[in-house]
């Protein structure tokens, strides 16, 4: 009868594997090789009070009540159609106090089970959100977030200005709000209509944008409005050059560091930041929404190199950004540690009565975008202490199991100089993989 003696061998190199795998993931460059990766956290609501734009030293940017430039930066949820758990007091307390934020961006979804979907649930949501962030000395973005479909006049969104007009009649010209019209225009058509990638997508979502904001005005609302553009808000390039009549709007510009490299110029119109470039060099304001350390579809990495590129930029020139995001998906770009099966348990979005996330609770990415949070040097910490040890060579047996049919009864492991020695193989020698 052919023996198995062992059936797991070939499985011990995907146990190395894994061990490799938790080991601390460190930026390529020194921080030193920056001027602006490192700069003090932005000031909060209640000192900065009221936002605008104002032109300081030849650009347009975002500044405080008393007209002093002002970077907002802190994190975006994910879709609060799926994860409503970060709404809550210990989660906003850690972000603006062992954070350091002073932004929070609330994504609401309207298609895809959002808003749209379930209006009164989904409203309550943002309206929980935003009484959060209020209490916790936080400005916040109204995110009416765009998706599927790609054409904010597709069907789904028609409640859009009714939507900007109820939350704007609750919260008065209040100072803390932000209202971000569309996330991102695209050709997204899932469930609805896409949209180009030229001027005259452009001129679709300005001519969705100009209504709701003409709302607004008219109703005493001076807040910040931040307005998408086409191909997933990457062409604010496309709006600098037909932009909104109104003082107080700003492009978004939305990135990730494995998918969107950086430009060191304004002449590229297939590069995001070339684009972002070009539409400060033409007199408008930009906010980085949303941007994530991983590749556009939230997965590999984290590029941390590359974040720190984009980081340096938007920090040298004020710009604002939101990172994507708060949630213990399993994926590159999430703050939190997901749960993997046998490796890791999934970060609770409530961080309990410390109103602190601990350090193994956070993601690679997290950790990283704390720091850039914070305005602090970015130190990894070493993950191996929290990993669980699945086989160790200086313990007998441990890992392996002998068939009952085997002509083998007893197998001793040894380690010799950092390899596995197997001993007690006399009755049988073979070690494919048949067998092992």
């Amino acid at each position: 009868m052919k023996h198995r003696i062992l059936k797991r061998f070939m499985a011990l190199i995907m146990v190395l594997g894994l061990l490799t795998s938790l080991l601390p993931n460190f930026a390529s460059a020194a921080e030193a090789d920056y001027n602006s990766l490192l700069v003090e956290p932005g000031k909060k609501p209640s000192q900065a009070g009221a936002l605008s734009l104002k032109v300081v030293n030849g650009q347009k940017t975002l500044v405080d009540k008393n007209g002093q430039p002002i970077q907002l930066r802190g994190m975006s949820t994910h879709g609060l159609q799926w994860f409503p758990g970060i709404l809550n007091e210990n989660a906003f307390s850690a972000l603006s106090n062992d954070w350091g934020s002073n932004l929070i961006r609330l994504a609401m979804y309207v298609g895809e089970g959002g808003y749209a979907s379930n209006p009164e649930v989904i409203k309550q949501r943002v309206i929980d959100g935003i009484e959060l962030a209020k209490a916790n000395d936080m400005y916040v973005i109204v995110d009416w977030h765009v998706h599927a479909p790609g054409d904010p006049n597709a069907d789904v969104y028609k409640g859009a200005l009714n939507f900007f007009k109820e939350i704007s009649s609750l919260y008065p010209n209040d100072p803390h709000i932000i209202y971000e019209l569309a996330n991102e225009p695209s050709s997204n058509s899932n469930d609805g209509p896409g949209l180009t990638n030229n001027a005259e997508g452009w001129a679709k979502v300005k001519s969705y944008a100009e209504p709701i904001i003409k709302m607004l005005r008219d109703n005493g609302n001076q807040n910040i409005v931040i307005v998408g553009s086409p191909n997933w808000s990457q062409r604010a390039d496309l709006a600098a050059d037909n932009p909104i009549d109104d003082a107080n709007t700003m492009y978004t510009v939305h990135f990730y560091t494995g998918s969107h490299p950086a430009a060191s110029d304004s002449s590229n119109r297939e590069n995001v930041m070339s684009n972002a470039r070009y539409a400060l060099e033409k007199g408008q304001a930009v906010f980085a929404t949303e941007w994530g350390t991983s590749e556009a579809n939230g997965n590999n990495g984290p590029y941390l190199e590359e974040a720190n590129q984009w980081i340096n930029f938007l920090n040298e020139n004020n710009i604002s950004w939101a990172n994507w995001s708060l949630t213990n998906k399993n994926e590159t770009s999430a703050a939190f540690t997901p749960f993997q099966l046998g490796k890791t348990e999934a970060t609770d979005l409530d961080p309990g009565a410390d109103q602190v996330w601990a350090p193994k609770e956070l993601s690679l990415s997290g950790e990283y975008v704390r720091a850039r949070i914070k305005g602090v040097s970015y130190e990894p910490i070493d993950r191996t202490k929290y990993s669980k040890v699945l086989f160790d060579f200086n313990n007998s047996t441990q890992g392996f199991g002998v068939n009952g049919d085997s002509p083998v009864k007893d197998v001793a492991l040894k380690n010799v100089d950092g390899t596995l020695q197997i001993s007690g193989l006399n009755a049988s020698s073979d070690v494919t993989s048949d067998n092992y």
